[in-house]
């Protein structure tokens, strides 16, 4: 009797104990953007029990939401980690109970370049472009994707206190551009560039890059004059800086180097109002210095210049013109002489002169007379430069002689070296 009951009080025991609940269904996660700016990324999801929700991609949380509050999070799409263009990602939603949903893949991908391309359109500007974005989408069709559209943030940083080495203050501009190149204009300083594309995921961690150095100091030096179609000869030394960043956030400090194997043109003008025309080129040594000679070809302004360069890699290099400096050029004289530089008493002597610029000068023959002081004897005026004039003299001995040669547009008076004569 006792057995009979115990198995009577089991039996209507565990019929009366309730079955256990089944876990809450969560149903299909859904993606798409909260409005038209394209800024925010509405996640959507159902489940059969009102549970909390963890919401994430990967291991980066998004949000969280009670079971009192509706199955949706709208999350700012700069959030979402970025993927490369052929990879995906899935946002997981997961309840408290430990169910999961997945949505479908879909990629936030933002294209970083690689270096920027760099060009000179002009001497005072240098132009970069991002190359194109070759990449294949891996999740064509997803419900993220919009039509590929690209603004650009351009940084262009430099050294705000390049006096002060070791400061490491930096300073930079950034703008905002739609289109994938734009130009640098020539400041006489180093700086760096950063182009970071920028779309509805936001903006490249990276992006691409390029040293901006420039030539910025060049010594140039002349002489004041030099004999009209002799050697007039330029020297000087030519630096440049670069500009170092580092650390985050980036600080800058500018570095001095010569100027070596680098390229110098040299430039004349006949006047401040006249055009520049090139003389020639030299290369600076190993201490950035460097040298030029040439003819003299009259009275010039003189400067040199070194252009742009741009570089094979991530690099280029503005240039710079030196400061403007003069070199006159004095009279020439080929020959001045005595066609016979002894006579006998009785004889007209016959003084010649051969001067270059050739022109029409008239030309003084001078004396050193008893006193020593140049003494006037008499007037030629040259033709194609050249004169021969025969004058009567009849003081016995050696005297001295020269000539004076007045100054014509493109070159200055001079006198020639003594040459004698002499009387028996």
């Amino acid at each position: 009797m006792l057995k009979r009951t115990l198995a009577l009080t089991l039996l209507l025991t565990t019929q009366a104990l309730p079955a256990p609940a089944a876990p809450a269904a969560i149903g299909p996660v859904t993606l798409a953007w909260s409005d038209a700016t394209h800024t925010k990324v509405r996640i959507t999801w159902t489940e059969t029990t009102p549970v909390a929700n963890t919401v994430a991609v990967g291991i980066r949380q998004l949000g969280t939401t009670t079971a009192a509050q509706p199955n949706q999070l709208v999350v700012d799409a700069t959030s979402f980690p970025r993927t490369e263009a052929d990879d995906s990602q899935q946002v997981l939603v997961a309840g408290s109970d430990g169910t999961e949903a997945l949505s479908v893949p879909f990629d936030s991908y933002v294209y970083t370049p690689g270096d920027l391309e760099l060009s000179s359109p002009s001497y005072d500007r240098m132009r970069w472009t991002v190359p194109e974005d070759d990449s294949v989408d891996g999740t064509p069709g997803d419900p993220l994707d919009l039509p590929v559209r690209y603004r650009y943030e351009v940084e262009h940083d430099l050294d705000p206190n390049p006096d002060k080495p070791g400061d490491w203050s930096c300073a930079g501009n950034t703008i905002i551009t739609d289109v994938p190149t734009g130009t640098v204009a020539r400041t006489g300083r180093p700086s760096n560039l950063w182009v970071r594309p920028v779309n509805e995921w936001g903006k490249s961690v990276i992006g691409g890059w390029a040293v901006l150095n420039a030539i910025t100091g060049i010594k140039l030096a002349a002489p004041s004059a030099t004999p009209y179609g002799g050697t007039t000869t330029l020297a000087g030394q030519v630096k440049w800086r670069s500009l170092i960043i580092s650390g985050q956030p980036p600080t800058c400090n500018e570095w001095e180097h010569n100027a070596t194997a680098t390229t110098v043109v040299v430039h004349q003008r006949t006047s401040p109002t006249a055009p520049w025309t090139v003389v020639g080129t030299t290369r600076t040594d190993e201490q950035g210095n460097y040298r030029a000679a040439f003819r003299n070809p009259g009275h010039r302004q003189y400067r040199v210049v070194v252009a742009n360069e741009v570089r094979p890699t991530l690099e280029a290099r503005f240039g710079a013109d030196s400061a403007t400096v003069g070199a006159r050029a004095t009279t020439r004289v080929v020959s001045a002489k005595f066609i016979q530089p002894v006579v006998n008493l009785g004889t007209r002597p016959q003084a010649y002169l051969w001067v270059d610029p050739p022109g029409t000068q008239k030309a003084a023959l001078q004396f050193r007379n008893a006193s020593g002081a140049w003494q006037g004897v008499t007037y030629k005026t040259l033709y194609a430069g050249r004169g021969l004039i025969a004058f009567p003299w009849n003081k016995r001995g050696t005297t001295q002689f020269r000539w004076w040669v007045p100054a014509t547009a493109s070159a200055d008076a001079t006198y020639s070296g003594v040459f004698t004569l002499t009387v028996r």
